[in-house]
């Protein structure tokens, strides 16, 4: 009996531990689910702190315009003084806590402090605010200057503040996700050693134990599901209106303009494209981070897409005047199967980094084959310039997020500090790394790697005169110098390099050995006109064709005195490079063959003109923009503003194409597409081009719901041409 009554206490000890353990357990998870909820609706509240404050200083920009000119803007005055009322609550809830906000678990101590630095900004705003509902016409540019600096201060330091509550809620969650676990296995041991006595009468306990694990881990999985849900509805927010300032900007730049206004619009334009790759930067970070960004796999050609990022990057590097080139293996093949918008992000992102932290010299992009095995080859891509540098120290930091190198760079040139993360992520994807080597003062190199599948070699006809023709240099940039002979001698050309054009002078007499000149225009010395005026001295255009290559522009090919047979842009791609020699040196064969693309290409384009197209979008500055893009393309256009009109409109007249916004708020393009299916038919259906914020994301949907293709926000002039062009040939 004593040892039955030993027994039965050490099992009640057990029974009791295993009781609180588990208690314990469920307790931290109540909290963690608090905790999390807290956190998540911090990070909504600082994102709409933003967004309200950069809509605050938009319409306070057009109420100061409009009492300027003594119009009455009481009622507006009104409506903003309730978007006010909302900013400064918001802000009273992440200073103190809120429970009608979600935030009242406290801030950590940091965070706090980063909150009272965010406050004399706003109370700044806020009292230029007061000031100005006293007296709009008292308030004078100065003041409106001081505001949107104290605007621009205070959305900087939430964006820090946002970073912190990221970093803070994914530690608190990796602890208590430990601590939870360590719980549980207690008690599974406590529970391995009790008797059938214990783990009978504890069965019920263990399986609502599980059952509220479940509903608390659903929950979470919920609450990640309306973070994603937020972002998604914040992208289309934001991209909506940024679709209408780049597409009115570019139309802006197309018009007469003189050289103040032309310089006002590309200062609009850089910011509002900045702005949206912020945007793209969290979404693709938040997609990173949660495992739902998908790589997909398709046929493209590596040249290409380089020679697309140095086009991309060209009118940046030019304002900066600094050589941007592109160097690729000879031995590499050139189709694959593989995401090409991911490698060209990754590449453009480096490419812009590089040319940002570049004053003076060059950016070098650098195409190499590392290793092949089979169908997969590996290539190791650098992009190498010659700027400032980065201390060794801060290399181990550079691909985490939210970090920047330097403030005031980072003050200079703005950024997410999500750039380079998103770089290592995509690179991983893509089955890589990346890596940096730098020294302060010396240039940087940001190299990566990525394993692609070839897609079989393209056969095109050889081009046999080419083989063997000698070809003359003249270049004072080593590095383009070294290019160049690269590249025409993996074509068969003999290539003479020189890097000065007093040499040629020397050796003018000789020159009837070459069969053509390639020439830099901007050496320092001597310039290429001054040397095209030497040798047309003595050689004639068709006896040594001259091909100049400059970032000046066209009007070298105005030049009265004639000397050049061609002139190409810097950077210089390959391909075209290619067609100017086989243009320049008269191989007829391909002449023709360009010709007979040319003609085509009119006659798609006569084509075209006769279209009928109807645009749907429920905001009307994204519809004028896609109106009048449509316009300067030269096709016909009707506009309404939902998807009800369209369907309506659709009853009565015939059209060809539909291009609508996916997210109308009457009706949205999936459903208006589905509706439209029933009212003409499958076999009358118009060809139906989607316009959203999210391609990858919304594509799948959109397609099953009856449209043809899809244009991501800001939608551009060029990309609308060619999918209108492939649409009216496919139906051809």
């Amino acid at each position: 009996m004593p040892v039955q009554n030993k027994l039965r206490r050490r099992l009640n000890i057990n029974f009791m531990a295993m009781a609180v353990v588990m208690l314990f357990a469920c307790g931290l998870l109540y909290y963690s689910l608090r905790l999390q909820s807290s956190y998540t609706s911090k990070i909504s509240l600082t994102s709409r702190q933003k967004a309200i404050a950069i809509e605050i200083t938009r319409d306070f920009y057009f109420l100061l315009e409009k009492s300027k000119s003594g119009k009455d803007i009481a009622a507006e005055l009104r409506e903003m003084n309730v978007l006010i009322e909302q900013w400064t609550n918001a802000q009273k809830a992440l200073l103190n806590g809120s429970e009608y906000y979600g935030t009242s678990v406290e801030n950590t101590v940091l965070v706090q402090s980063m909150l009272q630095d965010a406050s004399p900004s706003f109370v700044q705003c806020s009292d230029l605010l007061k000031e100005f509902f006293q007296s709009p016409q008292t308030f004078d540019d100065a003041k409106y200057t001081s505001f949107t600096t104290g605007i621009e201060t205070y959305v900087g330091k939430i964006n820090n503040i946002t970073g912190k509550y990221l970093i803070e809620s994914e530690e608190t969650a990796g602890t208590i996700k430990y601590i939870f676990w360590a719980l549980v296995s207690t008690a599974l041991l406590l529970l391995f050693l009790a008797t059938w006595r214990v783990l009978n009468p504890l069965k019920k306990y263990i399986e609502q134990a599980y059952e509220e694990v479940g509903e608390l881990e659903a929950k979470l999985l919920k609450a990640d599901g309306a973070k994603t849900e937020f972002l998604s509805n914040m992208s289309h927010e934001i991209r909506t209106p940024l679709n209408g300032v780049i597409g009115m900007t570019e139309l802006l730049a197309a018009t007469s303009l003189d050289e103040e206004q032309r310089g006002y619009v590309r200062n609009v334009h850089s910011s509002a494209q900045n702005l949206l790759d912020v945007v793209n930067d969290v979404l693709d970070y938040s997609k990173l981070d949660s495992g739902k960004l998908e790589l997909h796999k398709e046929r493209f050609n590596l040249s290409d897409c380089v020679d697309q990022v140095i086009d991309l990057m060209k009118p940046v590097s030019s304002a900066k005047k600094l050589e941007l080139m592109s160097d690729l293996d000879a031995t590499l093949p050139m189709e694959f199967l593989m995401d090409e918008r991911r490698l060209r992000q990754v590449l453009l992102n480096l490419v812009n980094n590089a040319i940002k932290f570049t004053e003076n010299g060059e950016v070098l992009v650098k195409a190499e084959l590392i290793n092949r095995e089979s169908d997969f080859v590996q290539i190791k891509f650098s992009v190498r310039d010659t700027g400032i540098g980065i201390d060794p120290a801060e290399a181990g930091n550079l691909f985490q997020s939210f970090y920047q190198v330097d403030s005031s760079i980072s003050k200079k040139y703005g950024g997410s500090g999500l750039g380079l993360a998103i770089c290592k992520n995509l690179v991983q994807e893509m089955g890589g790394r990346i890596w940096m080597e730098s020294k302060p003062g010396q240039g940087s190199t940001f190299s990566f790697t990525v394993v692609a599948e070839t897609a079989g070699i393209v056969q095109e006809e050889k081009i046999d005169a080419l083989n063997g023709m000698r070809a003359l240099i003249v270049d004072d940039n080593k590095t383009n110098l070294k290019i160049l002979v690269k590249q025409l001698s993996a074509w068969g050309i003999q290539a003479t390099p020189f890097n000065s054009p007093e040499l040629v002078t020397e050796i003018l007499s000789n020159l009837h050995k070459f069969d053509f000149i390639i020439m830099d225009m901007q050496m320092p010395e001597m310039d290429g006109k001054s040397l095209a005026q030497k040798i047309r001295a003595q050689y004639t255009d068709k006896q040594l064709p001259l091909i100049v290559l400059s970032s000046v522009g066209e009007h070298l090919m105005l030049d009265k005195e004639n000397f050049y047979n061609a002139y190409l842009n810097k950077p210089v791609k390959q391909s075209r490079l290619l067609d100017t020699i086989v243009e320049v040196m008269n191989l007829s064969t391909v002449n023709k063959a360009k010709e007979k693309i040319s003609s085509g290409n009119k006659e798609v384009m006569n084509q075209k003109s006769t279209l009928k197209i109807l645009v749907a979008h429920d905001n009307d500055l994204s519809r004028a923009v896609t109106a009048k893009t449509l316009q300067l393309l030269g096709h016909r256009y009707d506009s309404v503003n939902n998807g009800k009109e369209l369907l309506e409109k659709s009853r009565r007249d015939d059209y060809d194409l539909i291009i609508m916004d996916v997210k109308m708020n009457d009706m949205d393009g999936i459903e208006t597409t589905k509706q439209l299916k029933k009212i003409v038919g499958k076999n009358s259906m118009p060809v139906i081009i989607g316009i959203t914020e999210n391609e990858s994301r919304d594509k799948q949907e959109c397609i099953q719901a009856g449209m043809d293709d899809m244009i991501e926000k800001p939608m551009k002039p060029e990309i609308l041409q060619q999918k209108i062009h492939y649409w009216l040939e496919t139906e051809e």
